[in-house]
């Protein structure tokens, strides 16, 4: 019985690979895209620009951005790490 799953559980494998192999073939790629969306670098651009003030509080930077507190903290960390040139050219790969 173990020895039948085992074959199907190859076959599986070999079908699954030869379909990846093919598509890499026509140039596709799986997974998350890396980067970022022309929106979300547009957020972080405007973003960068009442960062830094102190008399806002955190809440007071992103709600009226609609994001939440972990995606504002996300992008702020983001903003400490890259200037506005490197931030530009982190757009998502189609």
């Amino acid at each position: 019985m173990a020895s039948l799953a085992e074959y199907e559980r190859e076959l599986i494998r070999e079908s699954t690979n030869a379909g990846l192999q093919s598509a890499r073939a026509r140039g596709r790629t799986g997974g998350r895209p890396k980067g970022y969306t022309a929106e979300i670098i547009s957020k972080l651009l405007l973003l960068r620009s009442i960062y830094k003030d102190p008399t806002l509080r955190p809440e007071d930077i992103y709600k009226p951005f609609a994001l939440t507190r972990a995606t504002f903290y996300r992008y702020a960390k983001i903003l400490d790490h890259h200037t506005d040139e490197e931030i530009k050219t982190m757009k998502a790969e189609k």
